[in-house]
């Protein structure tokens, strides 16, 4: 098989990849949020699914109203 060459992975990359991918997926600990901002992202998410929730229930119920079988 001419020309073809096995290219041995770099264990230095290797390793630096595994230790970004890590440093990426934790917490920066000094950026911690007050329990207001805690509150106020919980009661955004809360009116959030309400919404969500709401846009289900009233197709239902337009569904029931345009679509019921005589």
């Amino acid at each position: 098989m001419q020309g073809i060459t096995q290219i041995a992975p770099d264990k230095e990359a290797t390793a630096n990849r595994a230790a970004n991918r890590t440093a990426s997926m934790t917490r920066n600990s000094q950026k911690r949020r007050t329990p207001e901002q805690i509150r106020a992202g919980n009661l955004r998410l809360g009116l959030i699914l309400l919404a969500v929730a709401a846009v289900f229930f009233l197709g239902a119920v337009v569904k029931q109203v345009y679509f019921a079988g005589p």
